[in-house]
C-alpha cells in the first residue's frame, strides 16, 4: 500500500483538514459515504493526473489503518515514518504529520450503520464515531 502523507502547507494534504462521512445520504438514513470524504478530499487527491501520479486514492479500511499504529509511541501512536518534520509550513516533500485524534475508516459498523469505524491516532485504539461528525482523514492506495 502507497499512504497519503500529510503535512502543514494549508492545502488538501494539511494534517489540520476534517471531513464529514456521510453526507445528503445521512438525513436519508442510507449513511452512504457521500460526505465531504469524498466530495471534496478524495475528489481533490484523484483530480487531474492525481496526487503522485496516481487516481487511485481511497479511504483505508479498518485494518488498513490500525497497520499503521506503533503501540511504542504516543501522542500520536504511528510509526515515525508517519510523523516526522512536522513543523510549521511543512510540505508532503519535507515532513509527515499525524493528529494524536480520529481518523476515519471506510469501514462500517455492522449493527449500526449510521456509524463508521474510526483509529485514534493518540493511543493508537479502535473505535466507531457517528458518520455525520467531521474527523481526519488519510488517504491510502493499493491493498485490498
Amino acid at each position: 500500500m502507497t499512504w497519503e502523507k500529510k503535512d502543514r502547507s494549508g492545502g488538501i494534504h494539511d494534517y489540520s483538514n476534517t471531513y464529514t462521512w456521510s453526507g445528503a445520504s445521512y438525513g436519508l438514513g442510507t449513511y452512504l459515504m457521500d460526505g465531504t470524504i469524498t466530495t471534496t478530499f478524495l475528489a481533490a487527491l484523484n483530480a487531474g493526473g492525481g496526487f503522485a501520479g496516481h487516481t487511485d486514492w481511497r479511504i483505508p479500511n479498518v485494518n488498513e489503518l490500525q497497520s499503521i499504529v506503533n503501540y511504542q509511541n504516543s501522542n500520536p501512536s504511528v510509526d515515525t515514518a508517519f510523523n516526522t518534520g512536522c513543523v510549521a509550513s511543512c510540505t508532503v516533500t519535507s515532513c509527515s504529520c499525524t493528529q494524536s485524534n480520529v481518523y476515519w475508516s471506510s469501514s462500517t459498523v455492522t449493527a449500526s450503520p449510521g456509524l463508521a469505524w474510526i483509529v485514534v491516532f493518540s493511543s493508537g485504539y479502535v473505535d466507531f464515531d457517528g458518520k455525520s461528525d467531521s474527523d481526519y482523514v488519510r488517504a491510502v492506495r493499493g491493498g485490498s
